[in-house]
């Protein structure tokens, strides 16, 4: 498959292939980037995100009894994180779902929005549904940091981090569709508009204070923030209580796809592993894919590698045997010398257990 260019590439000079994207690595320099999107804010061209469009009554209904999360109820602007998971509890993608009356938003995994309709046609029998992808007919920017709310005369964010909230509104000339969705504990607002109309909003945005984003820096805000990626730390291999997203699963709305599975595996405190944010003390090169040690024997591995821009220090997230994480815990890193791997904290980004 071609990569598609990103068209709001002005000032890249340093391109990464993401997605299928060919996206700019770097605007200015990773620091300012970085810190733009964690103290002030920044805008990120996020189109290579997966975007469907359900119409038909039985939406959120079906939704509702194949995923972790009660949706059902939703009200028109609401929406929720849910996670699609096999009969084995085993996980297809986590969906952002937004109701707006008379359809559905569902926000995909980037290149997961065929599997996602694939497994929602496969139990659409009798239901009034249909699903279309609209990714390729639509431009979405990810406006984060703590003033984004205020950049969009919204203020700052009281938004729970499983929940969404969405708005339509004319923003410099352009309709844009508003999805606020929280990354981890920071702000962030998906802007979605037609594709023609994304070369003026973002400019608008920048003219206005946000600072463009590339894709290196948006990479280490999400593993600095404890939020996994499909790929390297969601999908089939893992389910959703192993990586962290105990905050989108309802344990008393009743059944759905898989929910047998996860409903042992929490009562029978049966998990075997948990996602896990790290800090790393070495002069060495850390990669994802290494393993972490106890003692000389391997306990888990690395998934994903970033550095804090304003310490320096190399982090990540990582998968470590449940028996073995625990926070303040130092691992040593197989085949580095004089390296190591501290826990920081088990990576909830949807926040912790439902009451």
């Amino acid at each position: 498959m071609a990569l598609q260019e990103s068209p709001l590439q002005t000032g890249a000079e340093i391109f990464v292939e993401r997605h299928g994207f060919q996206l700019p690595a770097v605007y200015s320099d990773f620091a300012s980037e970085y810190a733009a999107a964690t103290t002030g804010v920044g805008v990120h061209d996020a189109s290579y995100m997966g975007r469907l469009k359900a119409t038909g009554e039985d939406g959120l209904d079906l939704l509702n009894r194949m995923s972790t999360n009660k949706v059902v109820d939703l009200a028109s602007g609401e929406g929720a994180v849910t996670v699609l998971t096999t009969d084995r509890g085993r996980i297809i993608d986590v969906l952002g779902v937004v109701n707006q009356g008379d359809h559905v938003i569902l926000l995909t995994s980037p290149g997961r929005q065929q599997a996602v309709i694939d497994w929602l046609d496969k139990y659409t029998i009798m239901e009034d549904l249909v699903i279309e992808d609209v990714t390729a007919e639509t431009t979405m920017l990810a406006l984060i940091g703590p003033d984004a709310g205020d950049l969009l005369g919204r203020g700052p964010s009281q938004l729970p981090q499983d929940s969404l909230t969405s708005r339509s509104f004319s923003l410099a000339g352009t309709d844009v569709l508003a999805v606020e969705q929280p990354l981890g504990s920071l702000s962030r607002y998906w802007l979605i508009c037609a594709p023609d109309a994304a070369a003026g909003l973002w400019q608008h945005l920048t003219d206005n204070g946000a600072i463009p984003i590339g894709a290196t820096a948006m990479d280490a805000v999400r593993v600095n923030f404890g939020v996994p990626e499909y790929g390297p730390e969601l999908g089939e291999p893992y389910n959703p209580l192993e990586a962290g997203l105990i905050g989108s699963v309802d344990f008393t709305k009743g059944c759905y796809i898989g929910q047998e599975v996860i409903a042992r595996l929490d009562s029978y405190k049966k998990v075997q592993k948990y996602l896990v944010s790290l800090s790393f003390d070495t002069e060495s090169t850390v990669s994802p894919g290494l393993e972490l040690l106890e003692e000389g024997k391997p306990v888990g591995s690395i998934t994903s590698v970033a550095p804090e821009a304003t310490s320096g220090v190399l982090k990540g997230l990582g998968y470590v045997k449940a028996a073995n994480a625990t926070r303040g815990a130092r691992l040593d890193i197989a085949g580095l010398e004089n390296a190591s791997a501290e826990i920081l904290a088990f990576a909830q980004p949807y926040g912790p257990a439902k009451d």
